[in-house]
């Protein structure tokens, strides 16, 4: 019976901690597109980002880099650099996801 009431206050606990967490580290739900550079933009989803070219894909070669400002102050941006070749419709995710969320992506070529 003892080791029962253990496992009622442990869960009970448990259950307290994790709604005190989620109320003081709210999720971002933030979601969005930058302009498009050559066809291709940056889009972003709550903390996950990807650099993405619509259909008939990038018009014109070279080096496109997505930067992504991460909410937190304290978290750097993240950003990366994909070369395409013209028609280019690959989509590349981030390889760093932010923490809290993102503000606002970019693209430039």
């Amino acid at each position: 019976m003892a080791a029962r009431k253990s496992v009622v206050k442990v869960s009970a606990l448990s259950a307290l901690t994790l709604a005190a967490f989620m109320v003081a580290t709210p999720a971002a739900f933030a979601a969005g597109t930058s302009g498009k550079v050559n066809n291709c933009y940056t889009q972003w989803w709550n903390t996950a980002w990807a650099q993405k070219c619509d259909a008939p894909g990038a018009s014109v070669s070279g080096n496109y880099t997505s930067i992504v400002d991460c909410s937190a102050p304290e978290i750097p941006d993240r950003s990366m650099n994909v070369t395409r070749s013209t028609n280019s419709t690959d989509t590349v995710p981030g390889y760093s996801n932010c923490i809290y969320g993102i503000n606002t992506g970019y693209i430039r070529r």
